[in-house]
């Protein structure tokens, strides 16, 4: 009974004590300076993002915009890198020395100076192969890997996702302002004069997305360097597998204080908030800022080497799969008032494979017509009709 009272208690407290919470560390106006990236030490892309912290109620994301970066050698060599976008700064093919050290530089328009410390060239064994299966909850990618050197015991990966989606239903049909026999004018829904004459730009489209979350993984407890991990799971009936998906994983060598960062932020960013959950820890990067030493910097620098490898899925590939696009029909008679409607809740006129119902004269036109949202014909509202190079 003492147990249950003092659960009881602890239970009342923690419901009803509740107060705002106000942080005590005393934020610049501007923010702390956010470094996120990897310099690339082969011939693949650099590219540094550089933010602004927010205030916690804030969901903008504030870009570093303007700044001059540029990798620096033991050796005095230097290699700047391009605001390709804001915030953005990247370089294309670096060709590092994995014998000399190199640090990042950062001058913001502020006339702060951040740096880091002499990092040395990592070298990355290349992907195995990424895998997936499928079963009733859906599709399960996994990456696999190793390093018969044994020199990589901490890894990082992130992928980008890309698929191919069509419009469910085709437009034939568009709205023309039409005379009647008195002479007033209405707006009609009538066919093109040829029936197959539909716009084919807005059928077949592309989308687009990125690893959301940090995906890290060791060796240094296990006795093989060997690693087969999840990567990325797509529910089933996903659009995403509709037609066809590829992802493209790039995998990253780590340093262990770089592992131990990524270890401590996927902590503090995937905690679930409970009361019982262990508190944030603090994150100390290896970014400085040389102006100002007490203003915190929050990032991590590695230079290594980008291994990449991307794969296909096509729908053929899978068992019932059932993708169920989120459009619905709604038949209208083709008179003035029910298009007036379908005009004004935003619907679009479509047609069924069979040949419409013709409506009496003197117009001839169809007697219904079916009607959807705009996403549901015009695939260029969620994504891009521009084909990728790399699509098969």
């Amino acid at each position: 009974m003492k147990r249950l009272a003092f659960s009881i208690l602890v239970i009342i407290f923690f419901g009803t004590c509740k107060e705002k919470y106000v942080s005590p560390a005393n934020t610049p106006v501007t923010g702390y300076l956010v470094v996120e990236g990897v310099i690339n030490a082969g011939n693949g892309l650099t590219n540094i993002v550089l933010k602004r912290t927010t205030k916690l109620d804030s969901t903008s994301i504030v870009y570093e915009k303007g700044a001059t970066v540029f990798v620096e050698g033991e050796n005095n060599t230097k290699f700047n890198l391009q605001e390709a976008s804001a915030g953005n700064y990247s370089a294309l093919g670096l060709g590092l020395i994995n014998s000399i050290k190199y640090r990042l530089n950062i001058f913001t328009l502020d006339g702060k100076k951040y740096q880091t410390d002499f990092v040395s060239v990592q070298s990355t064994p290349p992907i195995d192969s990424v895998s997936w299966k499928q079963d009733s909850l859906g599709a399960h990618l996994f990456i696999n890997t190793h390093d018969p050197t044994n020199k990589t015991k901490y890894y990082q990966w992130d992928y980008t996702e890309t698929w191919e989606y069509h419009s469910p239903y085709l437009k034939y049909y568009k709205y023309v302002p039409v005379a009647s026999s008195n002479g007033q004018k209405y707006t009609f829904t009538v066919i093109d004069p040829i029936r197959v004459s539909f716009d084919s730009t807005i059928i077949k489209c592309w989308q687009e997305d990125f690893s959301n979350t940090i995906l890290i993984g060791s060796t240094i407890s296990l006795s093989d360097n060997k690693i087969l991990l999840p990567l990325n799971f797509i529910p089933a009936g996903n659009i995403k597998l509709a037609v066809l998906y590829s992802i493209k994983t790039r995998q990253y060598s780590l340093s262990a204080g770089k592992y131990q960062f990524l270890q401590k932020m996927k902590k503090n960013t995937e905690s679930s908030g409970s009361v019982f959950d262990a508190q944030p820890s603090e994150l100390v990067g290896n970014i400085h800022c040389i102006t100002n030493p007490s203003d915190p910097v929050i990032g991590y620098l590695d230079i290594c080497q980008i291994q990449e490898s991307r794969i296909f899925i096509s729908n053929s590939q899978l068992q019932k799969w059932d993708y169920k696009p989120p459009c619905v029909k709604r038949e209208f008679l083709n008179d003035v008032d029910s298009i007036t409607l379908a005009k004004a809740m935003g619907l679009e006129p479509v047609i069924e494979s069979k040949p419409p119902i013709m409506g009496p004269p003197p117009f001839g036109f169809p007697g219904t017509f079916y009607y959807t949202t705009p996403e549901c014909i015009d695939c260029t509202l969620t994504g891009t009709n521009v084909k990728p190079s790399y699509w098969r």
